[in-house]
């Protein structure tokens, strides 16, 4: 249908858009994305015979499995292998060494609670296993996961190349080698690796029905999307999976300095949960 091309999203259909991104997902965006918001939906709306916005709204409140379609969309991802270096540095020289000799028979439980495509994931499962091969003993668990059910199949297949691995490859050579199988015009994660993780969905706006108990939880580059309000039921939720004393890694462009939260200011981008009945 070509006249979807000619037509703008009116006012009103922006405004039930921008509620429903906050009600599927949390996310707070603005009049502003509009452009965005258009670019994302209109494929998509061509694509089930669509004629305009509005009936798409329709189509969505009468077909309950287009919201993850929906989420899918509205949802931005984008990573990288051992983006941040200075988390990789904590994570390896501090956080895994420090948690080994403290707790020498448990299997260490981490959990990604954005996990996009799965760059982090799997660099998180590189760092463990090389503090592993040293190590005799050290066993670990990763969980990954996101709201976008399109990205978790990715991240769930491991096969990268491109963007998302030129800055591994370069500076990281041994380790790209030994971790990146090549496969056809890409590279893939090394199945023992492959094997430690499990992704699933989730938002983060809901508690998990199942506590979980993780050691470090990482939250990175996810909280920029929503209003202090409802980063602070974010990180109450999330809160509930992390031991006392557990570890909160976010993004560099994030703080929780103005919020109240259980955690505190332990190293930029690293906090520490102090309050187990919070909230």
């Amino acid at each position: 249908m070509n006249g979807i091309d000619l037509v703008e999203m009116d006012q009103s259909s922006l405004e039930k858009v921008l509620v429903l991104v906050h009600k599927f997902t949390g996310i707070t965006m603005g009049v502003g994305k509009k452009t965005l918001i258009q670019g994302r939906l209109r494929p998509r709306i061509r694509k089930l015979g669509l004629s305009s916005y509005e009936q798409y709204l329709d189509y969505l409140n009468t077909h309950k499995n287009e919201i993850q379609e929906f989420v899918n969309l509205v949802t931005t991802n984008e990573t990288s292998f051992f983006r941040t270096q200075r988390v990789w540095d904590y994570f390896t020289k501090n956080f895994l060494p420090d948690w080994a000799a403290a707790n020498p028979k448990k299997t260490l439980k981490i959990w990604s609670g954005a996990a996009s495509s799965g760059e982090e994931i799997y660099t998180i499962g590189i760092c463990c296993e090389e503090h592993r091969s040293k190590n005799i003993g050290f066993n670990y668990q990763i969980t990954g996961t996101d709201i976008s059910s399109e990205v978790l199949t990715t991240a769930d297949i491991g096969e990268y190349s491109g963007r998302s691995i030129e800055n591994f490859k370069t500076t990281k050579r041994l380790l790209f080698d030994k971790y990146m199988d090549p496969v056809e015009t890409a590279f893939r994660v090394r199945a023992d690796i492959r094997l430690k993780i499990k992704f699933g969905i989730h938002n983060l706006f809901q508690i998990p029905l199942e506590r979980k108990s993780y050691d470090i939880i990482f939250l990175r580059n996810v909280l920029i999307y929503f209003e202090a309000n409802d980063q602070q039921k974010v990180l109450l939720n999330i809160s509930k999976d992390l031991v006392t004393n557990g570890i909160l890694i976010i993004g560099e462009s994030e703080s929780l300095n103005s919020l109240n939260t259980p955690f505190k200011y332990k190293l930029p981008l690293v906090y520490e949960k102090v309050e187990e009945d919070f909230g």
